[in-house]
Parts: C-alpha cells; sequence; structure tokens
C-alpha cells in the first residue's frame, strides 16, 4: 500500500514473516489494560450500548480527546480491578452453568456461546447481558456475526474430566478419539493455557494433535487413538501426547467440517479421564 501521489514512483514492497517471532497479543490483567482500552476508546467510534460505559471510564481520562494520566493512587486501583475481573471470570467457568453444556452428560461447552438470537452481541430489548458477554469474549476474540446451526467449524471445549473434577496442572488425563470421527475435514486437539486461554508453549512446540498424524500416533486395535495431555508423556507414547508444561490445561476437540452427527448430537464424545 503507497499513497496515490507515489503512484508514479511507488516505495518497494515489504515482506514480514513473522513465522518465527512471538508478538505481545493477549490482553493484560493488570493496570496495562487500561492503557489498551484508551488506546482503542480514543479513536474508535461510540455504539449505543458503549456509551454507558464510556461516560464510566472518562471519569479516568478514557475516551475521545481525553488526557489519561491516572495518578498512582488510581493506577492501583485499575490494577486491582482488573485482576478482580480475571479472578471473577475463571470462578464463572470453573462453575460453568450446566445448560450450556454441549451434552448434558458430558463435560464440553461450545467455544461459540452465541446469545439467545444466534449472534454475540448479547444486546436484547431491555438489557445487554454483560456476564455471558463477558464470558464469551474472555476465552475468545473472533466470532462469526451469526451462529448457523451447522457451523463450519466446532470446537468442544472440555470444562471438566469424566468424574466432574476441574481439569488441574501437574496432572495427566488421556482422551480416546474414535476411529471415525463426524467430520468432512479433520479434528485437532489444541491443549490451551487456562490462565491465558492461549497456547501452552513448550520445548517440543507441540500445540495439537490431529487426525494428519494418525500415521505418527500409536492407534488402538479398533482404530481409534488414545491421547495424553500433561506434564510427561507416558512411556512410549510420545506422539500421543501434548505437553502442558506445569500450565492448567484447556483442551479443545476443534471438528473442521462438522457433520450432522455433531450438530445434532447424536454422536457423543467421551470425556477425559485422569489418569
Amino acid at each position: 500500500m503507497y499513497y496515490l501521489a507515489e503512484a508514479a514512483n511507488p516505495p518497494q514492497q515489504k515482506f514480514v514473516d513473522p513465522g518465527n517471532k512471538r508478538y505481545p497479543t493477549l490482553p493484560y490483567y493488570d493496570e496495562r489494560h487500561f492503557d489498551d482500552l484508551h488506546a482503542v476508546a480514543s479513536v474508535e467510534p461510540v455504539r449505543e450500548q458503549d456509551k454507558v460505559m464510556l461516560g464510566m471510564l472518562s471519569s479516568l481520562g478514557i475516551g475521545h480527546g481525553l488526557n489519561f494520566s491516572p495518578d498512582e493512587k488510581t493506577k492501583k486501583a485499575m490494577r486491582q480491578a482488573a485482576i478482580d475481573a480475571w479472578f471473577y471470570m475463571q470462578y464463572w467457568y470453573d462453575n460453568f452453568p450446566k445448560e450450556k453444556l454441549y451434552w448434558p452428560d458430558r463435560h464440553y461447552a461450545s467455544l461459540l456461546q452465541a446469545d439467545d438470537n444466534k449472534t454475540f452481541t448479547f444486546i436484547y430489548e431491555d438489557r445487554i447481558d454483560l456476564i455471558n458477554r463477558a464470558a464469551e469474549y474472555f476465552w475468545c476474540t473472533y466470532m462469526p456475526k451469526v451462529l448457523s446451526d451447522s457451523p463450519a467449524t466446532q470446537y468442544l471445549m472440555c470444562m471438566a474430566d469424566k468424574d466432574g473434577n476441574l481439569l488441574e496442572a501437574g496432572q495427566t488425563y488421556k482422551l480416546t478419539v474414535p476411529a471415525k470421527m463426524p467430520v468432512k475435514q479433520f479434528w485437532a486437539l489444541t491443549v490451551y493455557n487456562r490462565d491465558t486461554m492461549s497456547f501452552i508453549y513448550s520445548e517440543s512446540e507441540r500445540t495439537t494433535l490431529s487426525s494428519y498424524d494418525l500415521g505418527k500416533m500409536k492407534e488402538n486395535a479398533d482404530g481409534s487413538v488414545t491421547l495424553y495431555v500433561g506434564p510427561k508423556a507416558p512411556e512410549g507414547l510420545e506422539n500421543n501426547w501434548i505437553p502442558t508444561s506445569g500450565k492448567r490445561p484447556l483442551p479443545a476437540m476443534r471438528f473442521y467440517g462438522p457433520t450432522d452427527e455433531l450438530n445434532l448430537k447424536t454422536f457423543k464424545l467421551a470425556d477425559f479421564e485422569r489418569v
């Protein structure tokens, strides 16, 4: 891209390969959160549903044409507010509403927790659903405009093991994936860090195992494959293992091109089991 005035002599195009670089894209849950908030709120247009919040934030100097320069007392309060919000949302997910589980007798939740209108605005005629909106955007960044009855992808997030116990850091869990999965394209198990909702980085750089790895993994006699999530690989099953590196895991079974079996819930995925 360049200015039209430079069309006769355009600058050389630059190409950047980010493949081996890491960029700090996660939200901060301390006083830096408000720096990011001001950077956005000072330039973006204000929607109707934002006006009450922007009215409150203006008292901090956040908003269009305002000077954001909090003193030390205010920074301390903002820091604690962001920390409290993080703990509140973690508590919410630790007590995930049972009626929102994908299958009543399993412990999975769809990543796409749409509102009653199958959208992700959480705006109704009589209210804005603040808690469910916060919960959805706490663990996910980009959502479709409308959630269809047959979405192109479906991520089922493991909220607890088969006994209903929350997953813990330092423990090993297993999941047996059947030979026939309800997908037109492929399936993938990605293990996220429950603290940040992002990848768990490790020396192996492995965050995911998928149906593309079946030739490398040890399969069961019936064609199924048992995957392991934990700090250490079970002996002889290194290719079936996703490391957690001391972090609390948030496994996500990702279905690409899910079939009606999944969409109509006639297929059920087994729960994770603690090893």
